[in-house]
């Protein structure tokens, strides 16, 4: 009983923070963005400017995050008979290129500086302001990884990484502005260049990782192995002779075909089906839909 309650007490938690991560990410951001700004103009830092410009593009994320959960939380209907669970995907895939567009702008921002821009040294405040946005962020990407993994949520860890990336940005104008006290009057613009190549990096792993899901493609690699052994240990199941799996949201849909006695009578073979069906969605949590059909060892129907 005291292993329930603490599960329970656990998954209230969990529930609580997934709905608070995307908030706090906004939150944060917005703030990130007013303060970079503002301390980029009064230090005379343009990689700090550009670096505002980055978590400007974060908060169009969260807002996409919070848009998109709202549509996917709607039920199947007439014209969507399998709901609305891929628009997490599509959003993710969006996020990557609001990023990507980020990245260039903090990219140009350097080029420019490098090419038409006499030497400057910024003050030091646009240092702290960095230094602050690398903390901060560094926790809501723990935060928001944390909640994604834990609630397989695209668009969440999506998020989570878009703050990763703002770190690194952050990161650069530090970086920046030791050069040039130390008379590296360049070294601002440059480190920032190379932190866009990172940004970029992670930005298109999100962008191969949504678009994988809205191709259908497969979850065997994943879920095989634990599917198998669950229907391998329920009696008058000879094994599995095809496996079908995918994501729908942040839910997985099963399809399997069963091998059965062929002696079997049809209903005999649904009634093995539904416990097949029940076994898998009593020990996997990410299941949403299972579908199975019965096989026989030889020709015939079961």
């Amino acid at each position: 009983m005291m292993n329930c309650e603490v599960g329970s007490e656990q998954n209230k938690r969990c529930d609580q923070c997934k709905n608070r991560a995307v908030w706090i990410s906004l939150f944060n951001n917005i703030l990130m963005c007013i303060f970079k700004v503002f301390v980029g103009f009064a230090s005379g830092s343009k990689a700090c400017i550009a670096d505002g410009l980055h978590s400007a593009a974060n908060i169009i994320t969260s807002l996409t995050i919070i848009v998109s959960h709202k549509i996917t939380s709607r039920k199947a209907n007439r014209e969507f008979h399998y709901g609305y669970g891929k628009v997490e995907f599509v959003a993710a895939g969006f996020i990557s290129f609001l990023i990507i567009g980020g990245a260039i702008t903090l990219v140009i921002f350097s080029i420019r500086h490098l090419l038409r821009e006499p030497p400057y040294t910024p003050h030091y405040s646009a240092m702290f302001i960095a230094l602050i946005s690398v903390v901060a962020n560094e926790m809501v990407f723990r935060y928001m990884r944390c909640v994604g993994t834990r609630f397989k949520s695209q668009t969440v860890l999506a998020s989570a990484w878009a703050n990763r990336a703002d770190c690194f940005s952050s990161i650069a104008v530090i970086v920046g502005v030791l050069g040039s006290k130390m008379g590296i009057h360049h070294l601002d613009p440059i480190t920032a260049i190379v932190v866009v190549v990172i940004i970029i990096k992670v930005s298109f792993k999100i962008l191969i990782d949504s678009i994988k899901p809205l191709m259908d493609s497969s979850l065997n690699d994943s879920y095989s192995g634990e599917i198998e052994k669950i229907v391998g240990g329920i009696e008058n199941v000879a094994g599995i002779s095809e496996l079908k799996t995918r994501h729908i949201g942040q839910k997985i849909w099963v399809e399997l075909n069963i091998i059965v006695d062929p002696r079997h009578t049809m209903h005999e073979g649904q009634m093995i089906a539904e416990r097949v069906k029940e076994s898998l969605f009593e020990k996997i949590n990410d299941l949403e839909r299972v579908l199975v059909y019965c096989r026989p060892r030889e020709e015939g129907s079961c």
